[in-house]
């Protein structure tokens, strides 16, 4: 299950017999349609050209590296 994370219980006191489904989220968040009326409250829906002016300063700010930042920008459909 990898290293353990703060807050999480101790894999040893689910029970043999419990079905477990572990969910990355990370993968399934950008996957979930989201309601019109609630896409604004999501810090992922502000104007991406505030955010990919260029892969250099997006690549400072975040602290990625340039070949990521470039491939966020040209991945982005609004850019």
């Amino acid at each position: 299950m990898g290293t353990l994370q703060p807050g999480l219980p101790s894999p040893v006191m689910i029970l043999q017999d419990w079905q477990l489904l572990i969910i990355d989220l990370m993968d399934c968040v950008f996957n979930i349609p989201l309601y019109p009326q609630d896409a604004e409250r999501f810090a992922f829906t502000i104007i991406s050209d505030f955010f990919h002016q260029s892969a250099q300063m997006l690549a400072r700010q975040f602290h990625i590296s340039h070949s990521d930042a470039q491939g966020i920008v040209k991945s982005c459909p609004t850019c």
